[in-house]
């Protein structure tokens, strides 16, 4: 968010270790709620992964796919622009502008899946999803508000509520979920409507907040003029941002429709579900980095200090991140046996192929709002071109050959190359130091190597994947242990939240630990 005229000075000349603590204070309470909400999850993987077949987390994949593709670009990315004007004027007309898109494209989708969802589910070998297809304008509309909500909130940096929001919201999920499975109901059609159940109750919990909060400044802003200016002011983004977004979210989709497709719903629903796990760590940590990163990338870059913002999100990323990711590259299978049960284990094989990837998709992918900073969407553009091309080809000729499993390493192996060179582009941009950054990621390497030596040997030894589960837990617990113990910034932020937490919800959380 650009710096607002009625910024403190205090905020705008903070020191860089002030910055820093701020930061990674931001980052950490979004991550603390993100943790809570996760863990419930985890928590409640094993029962519902023993109640739904892949089968069924394979038809939930092919609708997320086609609604998630929509619902991203259903405020043609003006929803992103709300960060940026000095003036919350401005901003709450970006807000009303995205919601009469939403409800826009949220209609147009609904003609055509009148029109098209019959054939569309034929061909991706789905056809019982045609009696789900009414619910993709709902879950359009739905997803659609929450960015728009997500985005005003974030700019007033009403991170506090945001983190209590996402706990409440996987609680009625799982809950839900939970609930059809003992009651016998362990279709996909099932999970597709407790999914969408889930993210109504965020929309009309944040819808009130912040109605509550500042419906006066939207009524005395809105003006049609106004619409038109900022519509007009920020046209880049749907112009440039839009392809690049929906090219961003066609890639992501693109495996579960060419695994179904290819292999069936159960390879879809393995991938799917194994994907889902290894979006843990991302939503953790990645999705609040980039909470935390985008209002300070638009101040930073007001104050000359991108690069050093850059600088410092990466460096929390790399540390955060590498760990998990890599131990997942050795343990994914016995991980799934253990926690899922035998008929998961090609879900673990998908993860562990995809887990370095991951960990390259996750340091990246959280800093593409430096190309909306920087209005370099051309830029995002060309990445996210090569990016499904580069996935629809490894993908295909994997499918072609009859082995998913190929198909996933060439697409790892593609993500790699794809987002290392966008990740370079962003520290290029920003004008970061790329030195600064890889001692972090060596040092990284270097403690990782007792723990990889010890993995691996227990993987030649056949051990059983409750004690490479046990293993694996311990090295993680004394790997964050040690961070929490050397680290001041994240002791500071950690005793903050273990003491405030559960009274953040209504509390701006600009104070600095």
């Amino acid at each position: 968010m650009p710096v607002d005229s009625t910024t403190p000075t205090a905020a705008v000349t903070e020191t860089p270790s002030a910055s820093r603590a701020g930061f990674g204070g931001d980052v950490l309470r979004l991550a603390t709620g993100t943790a809570s909400a996760q863990l419930i999850g985890l928590l409640a993987a094993p029962l519902i992964a023993r109640m739904f077949s892949p089968s069924a987390f394979g038809a939930l994949a092919i609708f997320a796919a086609v609604a998630g593709t929509v619902s991203v670009v259903s405020c043609l990315r003006y929803e992103t622009a709300i960060y940026l004007p000095e003036k919350d004027e401005e901003a709450a007309n970006l807000a009303v502008l995205s919601l009469c898109l939403v409800t826009l494209i949220s209609a147009i989708t609904g003609l055509l899946t009148w029109m098209f969802a019959d054939v569309f589910f034929r061909m991706a070998h789905a056809p019982e999803l045609k009696g789900y297809a009414w619910l993709l304008p709902i879950n359009v509309f739905v997803s659609g508000t929450w960015m728009i909500l997500n985005s005003w909130n974030q700019r007033k940096r009403k991170f506090g509520r945001i983190t209590i929001l996402q706990v409440v919201t996987r609680v009625a999920l799982v809950s839900s979920q939970i609930a059809a499975g003992l009651a016998g109901f362990v279709s996909g059609g099932v999970l597709i409507a407790t999914t969408i159940f889930g993210a109504f109750v965020t929309i009309t919990i944040l819808g009130w907040q912040t109605m509550r909060d500042d419906w006066r400044l939207f009524i005395s802003a809105f003006s049609w003029e106004a619409i038109r200016y900022v519509r007009k002011r920020y046209d880049r983004f749907p112009r440039f941002g839009l392809a690049a977004t929906l090219l961003n979210s066609a890639s992501f989709q693109l495996p579960v429709i060419l695994l179904s497709g290819f292999f069936g719903m159960t390879v879809a629903g393995n991938y799917s579900f194994g994907f889902r796990v290894l979006r843990v760590p991302g939503m953790l940590i990645g999705a609040n980095v980039n909470r935390a990163f985008f209002p300070r990338a638009a101040e930073a870059k007001h104050r000359g200090t991108l690069g050093e913002s850059v600088e410092l999100a990466l460096q929390y990323l790399v540390t955060l991140s590498f760990f998990p990711c890599f131990l997942l590259a050795l343990t994914g299978g016995a991980l799934f046996v253990f926690a899922l049960g035998p008929k998961w284990h090609e879900a673990g094989v998908y993860a562990q192929i995809l887990s370095v990837w991951l960990f390259f998709w996750f340091i990246s992918s959280p800093l593409n709002t430096v190309f909306a900073v920087l209005e370099e969407q051309a830029l995002e553009l060309q990445f996210q071109a090569v990016n499904i091309v580069t996935r629809l080809v490894s993908l295909v000729i994997g499918g072609l050959f009859g082995n998913a499993r190929l198909a996933l390493a060439l697409f790892a192996l593609c993500g790699v190359a794809v987002y290392g060179a966008y990740c370079l582009a962003v520290i290029r941009k920003s004008r970061a130091s790329m030195v600064a950054v890889g001692r972090v990621t060596l040092a990284q390497a270097k403690m990782f190597v007792p723990a990889a030596a010890i993995l691996l040997t227990m993987n030649f030894l056949r051990v059983a994947p409750i004690g490479i589960t046990a293993v694996t837990a311990l090295i993680l617990a004394v790997y964050y242990w040690n961070l929490l113990r050397t680290d001041q910034t994240v002791r500071g932020v950690f005793k903050r939240f273990v003491r405030y937490l559960p009274f953040a919800a209504d509390q701006d959380s600009t104070a600095k630990s």
